[in-house]
C-alpha cells in the first residue's frame, strides 16, 4: 500500500524527529554533527520556513520549525538524504541510515511553543551528555542565548524574538532561566493523530 502524501499547512508550527536506523548513531564524530548542521543552514536560506530550537544528539535528532510555502517534507526529505549519503560513504555502511520518514507532530503555538523549545533544549541534559543546556554545542541554545558554540547561522532574530518576546539581554536571561528550570510541560507522547493541541485544534487539522 502507497504511504499516504503528508499534508500541508503553511503557517503551521511543528515538532519534528527521526531516530538511526535500528536506534544506531547517526552522529559519530563532531565533523558529522557539524555537516548536518552545515545542511541545517544552508536550508534555512533556500527554503521558507523558520526553525526555533533544534537538538541533534548522537543517535535522533530535534527540530521545532514553522513551515511557510515550502512543504516540510521536501526540506526534511533533502536534509536526511544529505546526511545519508554522506554517513554511508564516510562510513562505508550500507542500508538506512534514518528509521524509515520522519516524524512530526504538529502543535499549536499558544500552548505549546515555548513548552518545545524548551523540552528540544533540555534532552541533552535529560540523557546525560551535558550538565547544562549551554554547555551542549549541538543545539540552538546557545546560538539563541548569544554565545553560539559553532559557526553555522541557523536562528534569526525573527525566532529569537518570537521566544523571547525581544531582543534585550533582560528577555534572553528570562528565556535563560525559563529553560534551565527542568519543568517540562511539553510531552510528545501526548499528540493524537500526530497533533497536540485544544479539541477545536485537534478538530480543525485532523
Amino acid at each position: 500500500m502507497p504511504r499516504r502524501a503528508r499534508k500541508h499547512y503553511p503557517y503551521q508550527y511543528y515538532h519534528v524527529f527521526n531516530r538511526g536506523f535500528d536506534r544506531k548513531n547517526i552522529f559519530k564524530q563532531e565533523a558529522d554533527y557539524l555537516r548536518f548542521l552545515n545542511k541545517l543552514s544552508s536550508l534555512t536560506i533556500n527554503n521558507d520556513w523558520i526553525i526555533y530550537s533544534y537538538c541533534l544528539l548522537p543517535n535522533h535528532y530535534h527540530l521545532h520549525v514553522q513551515i511557510r510555502k515550502s512543504p516540510l517534507h521536501k526540506i526534511i526529505h533533502s536534509l536526511q538524504t544529505s546526511h545519508s549519503v554522506y554517513f554511508n560513504r564516510k562510513y562505508k555502511h550500507f542500508g538506512p541510515v534514518f528509521t524509515g520518514r520522519f516524524k512530526s507532530i504538529l502543535i499549536q503555538k499558544e500552548t505549546y511553543h515555548l513548552g518545545l523549545s524548551k523540552y528540544i533544549h533540555l534532552n541533552p541534559v535529560m540523557a546525560k551528555l551535558a550538565k547544562s543546556p549551554q554547555d551542549y554545542p549541538y543545539s540552538s541554545y546557545s546560538e539563541i542565548i548569544n554565545k553560539a558554540k559553532h559557526p553555522y547561522k541557523i536562528i534569526d532574530k525573527r525566532a529569537v524574538k518570537s521566544l523571547t518576546e525581544s531582543l534585550s539581554e533582560k528577555a534572553i536571561f528570562q528565556y535563560q532561566q525559563f529553560i534551565e528550570n527542568k519543568e517540562i510541560n511539553y510531552d510528545p507522547s501526548l499528540a493524537k493523530r500526530g497533533i497536540l493541541g485544544s479539541a477545536r485544534f485537534q478538530s480543525q487539522f485532523g
